[in-house]
């Protein structure tokens, strides 16, 4: 029988009194000849059997108590205790999401209005890059560009962004994209992207994803803002892994606009990028940038590679 054992009554404990329910009310040096004990063995498990009121002392005698009474009252005790901490299980899980929770690094959003507005401040706030994973824009199938992204980079912005496979077979997506690229922004692909990401200068992050399920009207987005945290430094490395897993996408895959023939041009003829910024009229960043890209475009490590490639490219 382990009945008390379940309250975490020990097994000696539970042994005595159901011997002082077969031998009735004893005195500790008879209880103790019968268990096998001394009198000062017993007095710990007489002690545990007292604290949940299932024996009696009188004089040198100890008696069991009747066990329903004493159990319910036990029962009770607990009952309220439970309920006590249940009370501060909400209150600390109250102030546990005002504090440390979610507030200090996390942002809860409202909805997609919210988070477009989030989003079109990213390219005003950034001071030196913007990353950005899309699965496609959340109102509609179509790819929209985000307010600020040209002015972004026109004065200097770090741009990469990752776009899901599927903007390949939307011309009208594909042709917004090639522009943003031409304005110097680096652009990938991968297949599936999972849910719309965008890093300001590693300071912060927009999270958002939309429900495969539309509901009403327009599809249902969550969206959350991330803060300096270990949080966003995870969101940082798994954009990297993306980007070196995705595919680049270039701009020129019809040829080289004519801008990029005069940068090209203008670096065969030995000009410095401060010369070919002035001559382009934008930054010597934006100018390494375009360079940089052109060389990933064309697999080329060292400009005088990229020189080579386009002349064998028909570039030049």
């Amino acid at each position: 029988m382990d009945s008390l054992q379940a309250l975490g009554v020990s097994v000696d404990a539970e042994a005595i009194y159901l011997d002082l329910i077969e031998h009735g009310e004893s005195t500790t040096t008879e209880l103790a000849q019968r268990r096998g004990h001394t009198e000062t063995e017993l007095q710990p498990w007489l002690d545990e059997l007292t604290a949940i009121a299932l024996v009696d002392h009188r004089e040198d005698k100890v008696g069991p108590r009747p066990p329903q009474l004493a159990l319910e009252a036990y029962a009770q005790r607990h009952a309220r205790q439970a309920e006590l901490a249940r009370q501060s299980a909400t209150k600390l899980t109250e102030l546990w999401s005002a504090g440390a929770g979610q507030r200090r690094y996390l942002e809860i959003l409202p909805g997609f209005d919210a988070a477009r507005t989030v989003l079109n401040s990213a390219f005003g706030d950034a001071g030196e890059r913007v990353r950005a994973m899309t699965i496609g824009n959340q109102a509609t199938a179509r790819h929209r560009i985000v307010d600020g992204l040209f002015e972004a980079l026109e004065r200097g912005i770090d741009l990469h962004v990752i776009y899901g496979a599927h903007v390949l077979e939307d011309p009208e997506s594909l042709h917004k994209i090639q522009h943003c690229v031409d304005a110097g922004e680096q652009a990938r692909v991968f297949p599936h992207i999972p849910l719309n990401v965008t890093i300001v200068d590693d300071r912060w992050a927009l999270v958002s994803a939309r429900s495969e399920v539309q509901l009403g009207s327009r599809h249902t987005v969550a969206a959350v803002v991330v803060h300096q945290s270990p949080f966003l430094e995870g969101l940082v490395g798994v954009f990297d892994a993306f980007w070196r897993m995705a595919v680049p996408l270039s701009g020129d895959s019809d040829g080289p606009t004519s801008e990029t023939r005069r940068l090209l041009t203008y670096l065969s003829a030995g000009l410095t990028d401060e010369s070919i910024a002035r001559e382009l009229g934008v930054s010597e960043r934006t100018i390494a940038r375009r360079i940089s890209r052109l060389q990933d475009t064309l697999g080329a490590k060292t400009r005088f590679q990229l020189g080579v490639q386009a002349a064998r490219q028909g570039w030049l």
